[in-house]
């Protein structure tokens, strides 16, 4: 059956058809909570509508200090202009909305500085506060170099206005700023949203422009300590016309009904700058043509009717698929997802392949099997020109890691087993190069159409399929033992740690071989039997400590946020943050750690699982995580 899903699919699923739609998207200014994502949400739905893929627009409270579910919520946000000058005769722009909106920080608030000028401060002693003891910068722009994040102190607590920022986000072997002169970094203020903050604007600059406006301040200091002039810094005039208050956040929701109410679900996140192409208006892209596909073979009789409910939504990353879990729906229905971000990108330079990305190991299920199988499937055969261009597609299935909405849904609270399809590394990621030239037509095609099969094949799991699939997994579960054994060995680990890891990964196998059993109504008895003959014996986790069980039902995109409202647990959960800020992977342990909070395990045991479930980690940091849950009233212990 799958075979016969590709055919069909290859033939519905159009180069041309995913430019079209890339290229309107990607024209939408698309931040979180906007008008202007609103409008793109309005073209997608109307799109959908149609080609006859049933669509709505969801619309949710974009309010103050608000949560949907353990994810707090922010103000809607709205820009008319705004715009930074060098004041003087030998003045330049600095950034223009209206040119290229990437050059304003997201969520600046307004300001009116056209008659008067502002002094520009170049931060050059780093962005530590205790540096800049006796510096004056109230009422002051300051020139930064690292993530504005860093520089919140200045805003809180100094008086500063604004921020003009040349931080490029720097990826190890792949981009350097440098190689991206004229790029602009996407950078956004977060507001807190707690009583007493302070607002600012900002604006972001390139390399080049960096370089040349570094150039300028230092002349200007050198002047000053020739009493060549009156100040010592750049005046600059600015202008921002822009609101932030309670408003919406939309998403956009697609069905296509089956025989059950059971669904599969298909995201992708709408939200990010114009244009932000591959990031990600490819995974929009992808994910509307393949309703409109799976849709229209239906409807023609080329496939049968679909068993299971196919639901699609476009969401603002993280925030409106909160706000969609936590709107009063049934989570219970939905047996499977598939989470499309950046699957678009030319395959040159140092730009990765389209990666395949797994399921956590409390979550076990087969959908990541799936999708490795059809890795293979897609290239079994070249009958056309754009066969053999799929066939060149390179991809590479990867441990489940976190970054996108797939984390989320796969938290066995919420339960929804959700690959992600994505493509790592990208040198244009989250900057303003990221444009529809950079995309290739024939890439984004062999993602949808693999999201396509995906999608269809959980629809209708036929057991020639699930035997198949049962087969990959053993050959999977080889290539993963020989893995894990080698690094092992390379790194020569003690054989407890070895055999701890290599259990857990057995424990993972077996459960989704019998989720994939149930679900195509085989017996489970020969597939178990051949993974414990391939990894014999199991392991024993030692139980120690107290069980805790969880009073959240989706995983905690920051903890301290989550505690903004609460200042001694807040102050309890910075101190946590501080003393374990250079832990290695630190996000990654404290997300799998609450996956595994059940109810059953102990805290020892989930400290043990995680670290074997990554080959490595800080169990004692990993006990603490979970007492500082308990403190801040999210955990409750059982025994």
């Amino acid at each position: 059956m799958m075979q016969q899903t590709i055919n069909v699919m290859k033939e519905r699923i159009q180069t041309r058809g995913l430019y079209q739609i890339v290229k309107e998207v990607s024209s939408f200014h698309r931040i979180q909570a906007s008008g202007g994502f609103r409008a793109a949400a309005n073209w997608c739905c109307d799109w959908l509508n149609s080609r006859g893929v049933q669509a709505r627009v969801l619309h949710y409270p974009a309010p103050a200090g608000g949560y949907a579910g353990s994810y707090r919520l922010f103000q809607e946000w709205n820009c008319a202009a705004g715009w930074c000058r060098l004041a003087g005769p030998e003045g330049f722009v600095l950034a223009d909305y209206s040119v290229e909106p990437i050059s304003l920080i997201q969520k600046s608030c307004a300001c009116d500085w056209r008659e008067q000028t502002l002094d520009l401060v170049e931060m050059t002693e780093g962005c530590e506060e205790e540096a800049y003891e006796g510096w004056d910068l109230e009422g002051k722009v300051l020139f930064t170099h690292q993530h504005i994040n860093k520089f919140s102190w200045a805003i809180q607590k100094r008086g500063v206005l604004g921020i003009v920022s040349d931080y490029l986000n720097e990826t190890p072997h792949v981009r350097i700023p440098e190689e991206l002169l004229d790029a602009l970094n996407y950078t956004s203020f977060w507001w807190e949203h707690t009583p007493g903050e302070r607002q600012a604007f900002g604006f972001v600059v390139s390399p080049r422009t960096s370089l040349r406006l570094q150039k300028l301040c230092r002349q200007r200091r050198q002047a000053f300590e020739k009493g060549e002039c009156e100040s010592p810094y750049l005046a600059l005039n600015a202008y921002v016309e822009a609101t932030l208050e309670n408003g919406t956040s939309e998403v956009v929701e697609a069905v296509l009904p089956g025989e059950s109410e059971e669904s599969v679900l298909v995201c992708a996140h709408l939200c990010h700058p114009c244009a932000s192409a591959n990031d990600n208006a490819s995974g929009v892209a992808g994910a509307m043509t393949l309703m409109a596909a799976i849709h229209a073979a239906v409807e023609a009789g080329q496939l049968p009717p679909l068993k299971k409910t196919i639901r699609m939504i476009l969401v603002p990353e993280f925030t409106g698929t909160y706000n969609y879990l936590n709107d009063g729906r049934d989570k219970t229905l939905y047996t499977a997802g598939i989470n499309l971000d950046m699957i678009g990108a030319k395959q040159e330079d140092t730009t990765g392949p389209i990666t395949v990305t797994g399921l956590p190991f409390a979550m076990p299920s087969f959908e990541g099997d799936l999708a490795t199988l059809l890795l293979q499937e897609l290239k079994q055969e070249v009958n056309s020109r754009e066969d053999l261009l799929l066939q060149n597609v390179r991809t590479d299935a990867v441990p489940f890691g976190l970054g996108s909405d797939h984390f989320i849904l796969s938290d066995p609270q919420v339960g929804i087993p959700s690959i992600m399809l994505g493509q790592w590394p990208d040198k244009y990621y989250h900057t303003s190069a990221d444009t529809i030239e950079r995309l290739d037509m024939n890439v984004l095609k062999f993602s949808t159409l693999l999201a396509a099969v995906y999608v269809y094949t959980l629809c209708d799991l036929h057991k020639r399929d699930a035997r198949l699939i049962l087969n990959h997994q053993c050959t999977r579960l080889m290539a993963r033992m020989e893995a894990i054994t080698r690094r092992a060995m390379l790194a020569h680990s003690d054989p407890r740690e070895l055999a701890a890891q290599l259990g857990a990964l057995k424990e993972f196998y077996t459960e989704a071989a019998r989720r994939l059993c149930e679900q195509a109504g085989l017996d489970p008895a020969k597939p178990l039997a051949r993974l414990n003959a391939l990894l014999p014996g199991r392991v024993q986790w030692a139980e120690e400590g107290p069980v805790y069980r969880r009073l959240f039902g989706d995983p905690l995109e920051s903890l301290e946020k989550r505690m903004l409202d609460e200042p001694d647990k807040l102050a309890l959960v910075r101190e946590y943050n501080r003393r374990h800020e250079a832990e290695p992977d630190k996000e990654m342990q404290e997300a799998l750690c609450v996956y595994y909070i059940d109810g059953v395990r102990s805290c020892g045991r989930v400290a043990d699982q995680v670290i074997a479930e990554l080959g490595g980690g800080n169990k004692a940091m990993l006990l603490e995580y979970q007492r500082l849950l308990a403190g801040c009233g999210l955990l409750e212990t059982v025994r």
